[in-house]
């Protein structure tokens, strides 16, 4: 497969130390998936992966997709048109593009995607919008979820179960696509632990079973997400700067440094059976991490 040439896969397991763990009698690794590629980073190439190779297969020379201004599946999305020459097309929801917007739209533009902007209410009906803006393309969903970004993330889990065999998997969510994948490995028959970064995420479950996914092994934590999607406070900023000077593994305010956060509180909580293993994926993202952070 074409995307292999340039993503360094497997991505490194590690397992970190910490007085807490120790006292709860838990050994804690993090899937380091972030290290896939500077662009196309962790879960986005993941669920990118058999997205792209069924566009090529089926002679697809152009790709749509939907995001925000700040998604981190559209920053991989363009880098991927780019890399493996797609003509790509994105509907980005609310802000146009200027010499004030996010260093996300404006790496996008960089690549040459095509942004086309509309307001939120014309947004909901993506499938009016597919219909009109890409009737020849191949379309991604948002966040690049749908049933073909399951089988890239089953792949991550059996790089784990290649090392250990973990009690719990921890992820973030946003749409529920990562969820979804390591859910569906048919190999791991632990509890996946998912932390929606936006509020009420309770949604996630639906969206899991939409895919055909059975979500009895998922724990829905639902109280990280700090205001909302993109939100953040001091205490979570300070979390992460505190995490990242033990053990030098950058987080992100958007996904991983709730995920990290959630993950230690549950932990504080007793949430974990002593004895158990438990890994956190790492899924990247890292270019939404703010500029102004140490």
């Amino acid at each position: 497969m074409e995307s292999e040439k340039i993503i360094h896969t497997p991505t490194p397991l590690v397992e970190i130390k910490e007085k807490l763990f120790e006292e709860k009698g838990l050994k804690v690794y993090i899937k380091k998936d972030y290290l896939t590629h500077d662009q196309i980073s962790g879960n986005k190439y993941r669920k990118l992966k058999y997205n792209l190779s069924k566009a090529r297969n089926t002679g697809k020379t152009e790709l749509l997709t939907f995001g925000g201004a700040y998604s981190n599946h559209l920053y991989a999305f363009a880098a991927a048109c780019k890399l493996f020459n797609f003509r790509g097309m994105a509907i980005i929801r609310g802000e146009e593009l200027n010499e004030n917007s996010s260093p996300t739209l404006q790496f996008a533009d960089s690549c040459d995607i095509n942004l086309v902007f509309v307001n939120r209410t014309d947004y909901r009906n993506k499938h009016l919008l597919s219909h009109f803006y890409g009737e020849n393309s191949f379309v991604i969903p948002e966040g690049g979820t749908n049933e073909d970004c399951l089988p890239g993330m089953s792949e991550m889990v059996d790089e784990i179960l290649k090392e250990i065999n973990p009690d719990y998997i921890c992820c973030a969510a946003g749409t529920g696509g990562t969820a979804a994948g390591i859910l569906s490995n048919r190999n791991f028959n632990g509890k996946v632990v998912v932390i929606p970064v936006l509020k009420n995420g309770d949604f996630i479950k639906d969206e899991i079973s939409h895919l055909g996914v059975r979500t009895h092994r998922a724990s829905l934590k639902i109280h990280y997400h700090f205001g909302g999607y993109a939100k953040e406070n001091p205490d979570l900023i300070k979390f992460m700067l505190d995490f990242e000077s033990k053990h030098t593994i950058p987080l992100d305010q958007v996904y991983t440094g709730k995920l990290f956060f959630g993950v230690y509180d549950l932990i504080q909580k007793d949430q974990f059976k002593p004895g158990s293993t438990l890994v956190i994926y790492h899924s990247g993202g890292l270019q939404g991490r703010k500029k102004s952070l140490p």
